[in-house]
């Protein structure tokens, strides 16, 4: 890499973690007026630090490389979610640890079949 790369990455970095932090500070006061409490972190992290990154990749690199972001996270939260069907049955059964390894294997398989079954853009 050179000089001229690392900062550009240094700075895109930097840009992302910006955006992501202003999304939760909004997200985090939009879930401090939600009722029922439980529902506030659904709108905490993950969404909020998904769309500054989306934003801050659309504005440096443009929309081929957002659209592909995108896709990355949407098949990443389709593996999360069979990640969170699997997990706590086997948690009864196997304890945490093994629970845990299982899953993250399920995960690592789900995410990739998703992103290999999204349409290449």
């Amino acid at each position: 890499m050179t000089g001229g790369s690392v900062a550009r990455l240094i700075v895109e970095v930097a840009l992302k973690a910006l955006a992501g932090g202003l999304f939760v500070l909004g997200f985090a006061v939009l879930a401090e007026m939600m009722t029922p409490k439980r529902l506030a972190g659904v709108f905490s992290a993950g969404p909020s630090v998904a769309l500054g990154s989306l934003l801050v990749t659309v504005a440096l690199t443009g929309q081929a490389d957002m659209r592909a972001a995108a896709d990355g996270m949407r098949a990443g939260a389709a593996a999360f979610f069979v990640y969170c069907l699997v997990v706590p049955p086997l948690m009864k059964t196997w304890g945490v640890w093994r629970a845990a390894l299982t899953g993250l294997a399920v995960w690592g398989a789900t995410a990739a079949a998703a992103f290999l079954l999204l349409p290449q853009s």
